[in-house]
């Protein structure tokens, strides 16, 4: 799934401030994704997820917590500063 990043702590003016993923597995505790720039471990983020089927958007702010060279992109594994509420159809019966 592609999604944008805005790097936190970079001037709104910057050109580098919007980062695209392209997301992998998400979890409630955050999400495993490649790009083609290298992210900074520790850098702030706030992940914007796109609206799907009838669900709504999700702005969420996060945190690099790995990043590495996987062929001709990057591997990061990013961390949301709180986790996702668990869905209520996702619960074991």
């Amino acid at each position: 799934m592609p999604i944008h990043a805005v790097r936190r702590d970079t001037p709104e003016n910057d050109a580098q401030r919007l980062v695209g993923l392209h997301v992998l597995n998400v979890s409630r505790g955050g999400v495993g994704a490649v790009c083609q720039e290298s992210l900074d471990r520790r850098e702030r983020l706030l992940l914007l997820f796109p609206p799907l089927g009838p669900g709504k958007g999700r702005d969420t702010p996060a945190e690099v917590v790995r990043c590495g060279r996987a062929g001709n992109c990057y591997a990061v594994g990013i961390a949301f500063e709180e986790p996702w509420p668990e869905r209520d159809d996702a619960r074991p019966c």
